[in-house]
């Protein structure tokens, strides 16, 4: 799938000290707790693709390249983010970042090696992509304001490079057992992260203990309508013999995402 280099914008102020996510107080939360986690970890997705970059054919070698150029856009953008969220509503940045840093030292240990930390990318890039090409459907965000912009477009680069680090962990010869262990492992360990930073940012806010809040997380996480639920089927493929991500999801069409994305102007409210 063709990876290109986009410089967008979005003027977040309005909107992010509110519940900007279906104006659903836990779904706002979710999100803004996964835009956290994702400095450092996409930090840590350049950097165990990038390790194998010398090992792989020239087509293969821009292909990374191009991953961590979107990546590093990624991060670029959520910094602002997670700066604009924090000074909005009082968050401590330093304490909920790290509980998704002290999941990722694990991963910086010398019992883990650059292909282990591969298969982790490789997990974790599917993950991400699947959630994306649900919020491209319309399927968990259906909200249309600046910050449901700016997650579509970062939604659309995890699924035009969802192949990347898959690409990469075969051409090594990485062990397809490994990586399914990997998987179960980096699913748990992202919702357990996810789940305990968004419940600090409900505390914070006074809304954990409403019972809109509840209803929001129940149907999260058991609703055949809920984000699990929804997203298992495309979970469950990565465990297949012939899984490949290229061929996965194909039947979404990226072309209005594409267009309205492709002039790096500014997004601003309506």
């Amino acid at each position: 799938m063709t990876m290109i280099k986009r410089d967008p914008s979005f003027e977040l102020k309005q909107y992010l000290s509110s519940n900007w996510a279906n104006d659903d107080a836990f779904l706002t939360a979710v999100f803004n707790s996964l835009s956290i986690s994702f400095p450092k970890g996409e930090k840590f997705f350049m950097n165990s693709v990038r390790a194998f970059k010398d090992e792989v054919n020239t087509e293969m070698s821009e292909a990374i390249r191009m991953f961590c150029i979107q990546e590093a856009t990624h991060t670029r953008e959520h910094i602002k983010y997670n700066k604009l969220l924090c000074e909005l509503k009082g968050y401590d940045f330093e304490e909920l970042e790290s509980i998704f840093a002290r999941k990722l030292e694990k991963s910086y240990s010398d019992k883990v090696d650059n292909k282990m930390r591969l298969a982790i990318t490789t997990a974790m890039e599917h993950i991400t992509a699947s959630m994306g090409a649900s919020i491209l459907k319309g399927n968990l965000v259906k909200s249309d304001n600046p910050v449901a912009d700016m997650w579509k477009w970062h939604s659309l680069e995890e699924v035009e490079h969802k192949a990347v680090a898959y690409d990469v962990y075969k051409a090594v010869n990485g062990s397809d057992r490994i990586m399914k262990i990997v998987m179960r492992y980096a699913l748990i360990d992202m919702i357990h992260a996810n789940t305990r930073v968004a419940i600090k940012m409900l505390r914070h806010d006074k809304q954990f203990w409403k019972l809109s809040t509840f209803q929001s997380m129940f149907k999260f996480f058991f609703s055949k309508k809920g984000a699990l639920r929804m997203n298992y089927a495309d979970y469950k493929l990565f465990f297949d013999k012939d899984f490949n991500p290229q061929r996965h999801g194909n039947d979404l069409d990226l072309t209005p995402w594409k267009e309205k994305f492709s002039s790096n102007e500014p997004i601003l409210g309506k």
